[in-house]
């Protein structure tokens, strides 16, 4: 088969490649297109962490997308890292490709190589528990260091619940074809050898080897024949490669030599298999291992090599049939050891040299680049850092060192204004290399799965939309199940209440887990950018803010994203200043509750009217319910300690559904101008869009235990979205206290609306001029626009009380600074 042609299979949405050597332009060029074009999104790609830095040192071209749209990190090895696996996952199954192909335009389309497939699905089955086992091994080689790696194992296993149950095979299983294979992995106790002549229990007439590079002394060879006594033994070479030690041939007994001739002339035979006949079986050994000690190990050594392999037990007399070997182990193909060209290796890679030349790991979020020294660097703390654009030249971004860094992880503060930077290098006379900088931002970006069908459908009841409803809390609830269908989470959404007939009478988690005040305490200053950090990268509920951002004509700060959470919550404004049961108090009537407005008895309505009335009516119920269940979710993910950011994506979606159903009148006022969408009056209704606004809000920054205190961070800034809905949420609270009332009901929400600003201003802890940064200005002019004229506010009054409750924030802050140091 044509191995690339593999890479556009559909099915999958995560790969892992390991390979010993990398080129990134093939890689890039062949592999990654294929996949993505096919869905699969998550890549990751681990090499020997020296043939890395010989990649990067000017053996293959710079990567153009590395660190972007894959994560390409190093792996260490006693020997040679050298296992070939190709490794996908999709929510339904899974696929092994094993062999002996590195990701190199040569592994890829030039070479001949040997790989062998097996895929499963979701229920237990042989092949599955051998993609298990190799889920087994490739997890161990992941750094939990690592910028980004980590996060994409968790980001496949959450899409991939048959994987996080599935039984890693301990030896050989049956397949589906009635054949049995098991992975063989390179131990400490002992090598490949010993574990496939172990597995071979009866007399071996033949032992066919293919290599592309020996032992001088034929070492691993000799175990092999000592192990399993063949008759005979037979190795296919290619005599015009110097590359078998021919010398040696005769220490092995009943050694055959065999010239490829013309088989598959003009590609290199990189291919590796080792082939015992039997009477019962033929017993196959594929994958990365060479003949040689190094990688084969023998006696009671272990090989010094990482190498994976796979063994398959097959009918007697298949195997050589199979791979097209019959013709070649004829007679007439036989060569004398004379015949060959002097054995002499390749020049050899400067292996040692390129490990001293790792300068560490370099990471991009936000604007915190973050630098985590090799050992190999002296004094990394007095090292200057270049950083580079993609093509490797050199940009005008002068990285500013963090006080709180430390010499084992490095932060530095960087101004991006175009082009971010693709590699970072360390100056100075040790002549480092460039290294990739992981763009951590851009990968949550670009790791998604492909749409549904049924993500397509519910994503289409967005296409033409110009307001926030209550269907796009339809949108987030579908999103979500569909993203998490094996969580805990109920099975179906609470955010949107389902409208119900009126009737016209009364029947109506090693790492300490900061608070977010104690993150945004030691957090640097927002700084806007090309890329914000956007923590809803990695799911479609991104899509989400996108669409928020689309309606009020934001999108300075879109960067697009993915993740998942869950439904709604709670939201009593129990307004509830010092009191225990301030929603108690809501409907008792102490705060903004009115009296129902009375039936105009003297105006008899149309029948065109009374519909809109029932219409305005289940559509400000179910406002209503949506703000209550809200706060009921808030109030059971707070108890868990699962509140994110998602939760305040939420939030902000509700907020600006609010203002979409806002009226700047009453509903005894002129109805001129009022469309059938504007649902909630300014005031005369205990559902008022200052009451209900309040209400929502009070819930997360209001009472004894505002939920702002529970979300866990995952940054050192604040993200780009959390700013969106802080914006948001100062907008609405200057809109209530603006809002164009009666003086009776603009006192009583003074009263209780003030507190509340005040509240949630300090809350979020914003420095004054974060609160007047262009990120959080922005939004609020945005909403200005969407929004003041149906509200009936002033674009100006709400902007100037914005930044006077930012100057009274920052008076308060120097009043506790100087109080502290008194």
């Amino acid at each position: 088969m044509r191995l690339y042609e593999r890479f556009a299979d559909k099915g999958y949405h995560t790969s892992i490649a390991t390979t010993f050597g990398i080129d990134f332009d093939a890689y890039e060029n062949i592999v990654l297109p294929r996949l993505r074009g096919a869905g699969c999104r998550n890549n990751m790609v681990l090499a020997d962490g020296r043939m890395l830095t010989h990649a990067l040192v000017g053996a293959s071209a710079l990567p153009r997308q590395a660190g972007r749209y894959y994560t390409a990190t190093g792996a260490r090895a006693m020997g040679l890292f050298h296992p070939k696996i190709f490794f996908q996952v999709g929510r339904k199954g899974g696929r092994l490709i094993i062999g002996s192909a590195n990701m190199t335009a040569a592994g890829l389309a030039g070479n001949l190589e040997l790989v062998a497939m097996m895929e499963c699905e979701a229920d237990d089955s042989g092949a599955q528990r051998l993609i298990a086992q190799a889920w087994q091994y490739l997890s161990g080689l992941i750094d939990p260091a690592d910028p980004m790696v980590p996060a994409q194992r968790d980001w496949m296993l959450g899409r991939a619940a048959w994987l996080r149950s599935a039984a890693p095979a301990t030896g050989v299983v049956s397949l589906s074809d009635g054949t049995e294979a098991a992975l063989l992995i390179a131990d400490r106790q002992s090598g490949i050898g010993r574990h496939f002549s172990d597995l071979i229990d009866e007399p071996v007439k033949r032992l066919t080897v293919i290599s592309p590079y020996w032992d001088e002394r034929l070492a691993a060879l000799s175990y092999l024949d000592e192990r399993l006594s063949p008759l005979e033994n037979a190795a296919i070479i290619d005599r015009e490669t110097g590359l078998f030690p021919g010398d040696a041939a005769n220490t092995i007994r009943n050694l055959k030599l065999y010239h490829r001739e013309k088989f598959e002339a003009g590609r290199f035979i990189h291919a590796k298999a080792v082939i015992a006949e039997t009477d019962s079986f033929d017993h196959l050994l594929l994958g990365s291992a060479n003949c040689t000690v190094a990688a084969l190990g023998k006696a009671e050594v272990a090989g010094s090599n990482d190498e994976a392999c796979i063994y398959r037990r097959l009918p007697a007399g298949t195997a050589i049939d199979a791979l097209g070997l019959s013709k070649l182990l004829q007679d007439e193909k036989r060569i004398e050891p004379s015949e060959l060209e002097p054995f002499g290796l390749e020049d050899d890679i400067p292996l040692d040299a390129l490990a001293n030349q790792h300068p560490g790991t370099f990471s991009l979020r936000g604007t915190t680049l973050t630098w985590q020294p090799s050992a190999k660097v002296a004094a990394p703390e007095d090292q200057a850092i270049e950083l580079l654009g993609a093509t490797g030249s050199a940009l005008d971004i002068s990285p500013k060192k963090i006080e709180d860094s430390k010499p084992t992880v490095l932060r530095y503060q960087v101004e991006i204004e175009e082009e971010l930077p693709a590699f970072a290098k360390v100056a100075g006379a040790q002549n480092f290399p460039p290294a990739i900088v992981t763009q951590v931002d851009m990968l949550h970006t670009a790791i998604r799965e492909t749409h549904s069908k049924r993500v397509e459908n519910i994503l289409a009841q967005l296409d033409g939309e110009t307001e926030a409803s209550l269907a796009l809390l339809e949108v987030l609830d579908v999103l979500e199940q569909i993203e998490e269908p094996d969580s805990n989470a109920p099975g179906e959404g609470v955010s949107i209440p389902k409208a119900q007939r009126q009737d016209d009478g009364d029947n109506a988690q090693g790492y300490k887990k900061l608070s977010y005040a104690e993150f945004v305490a030691g957090r640097r200053p927002h700084h806007a950018g090309p890329i914000l950090h956007n923590s809803l990268g990695g799911s479609d509920v991104s899509i989400v803010r996108g669409f928020l951002n689309r309606i009020v004509g934001l999108n300075a700060l879109q960067i697009a994203a993915e993740d998942d959470d869950e439904d709604y919550l709670k939201a009593a404004f129990d307004l509830g200043d010092e009191t225990e049961d301030a929603s108690g108090a809501l409907e008792a009537g102490e705060e903004f509750d009115r009296p129902s407005a009375p039936l105009d008895e003297q105006a008899i309505e149309a029948e065109e009217r009374r519909q809109k009335a029932r219409q305005r009516k289940a559509t400000k119920d179910q406002i209503v319910a949506a703000v209550s269940n809200f706060s009921k979710r808030i109030d059971l993910k707070q108890a868990k300690g699962q509140l994110s950011t998602r939760d305040f994506l939420r939030l902000r979606a509700l907020l600006m559904i609010i203002c979409a159903a806002a009226w700047k009148g009453t509903d005894k006022t002129n109805q001129n101008g009022r469309t059938s969408l504007q649902v909630l009056p300014v005031e005369g209704d205990p559902h008022s869009w200052p009451v209900v606004i309040g209400r929502l809000l009070f819930k997360v920054f209001g009472g004894t235990n505002p939920a702002i205190r529970s979300p866990e961070p995952d940054a050192d800034q604040l993200p780009a979205d959390l700013i969106e809905c802080w914006a948001t949420c100062f907008w609405c609270l200057q809109a209530c206290l603006s809002a164009p009332v009666s003086r009776t009901e603009a006192d009583r929400i003074e009263k209780y609306i003030k507190p509340l600003a005040v509240e949630t201003y300090q809350l979020t802890f914003l420095s004054a001029q974060g609160f007047l940064d262009q990120s959080v200005v922005s939004v609020m002019d945005a909403m200005n626009k969407q929004y003041s004229e149906r509200l009936g506010i002033d674009p100006n009054v709400v902007l100037s009380k914005h930044k006077a409750c930012a100057d009274t924030q920052l008076e308060l802050t120097e009043s506790d600074m100087s109080a502290g140091k008194a």
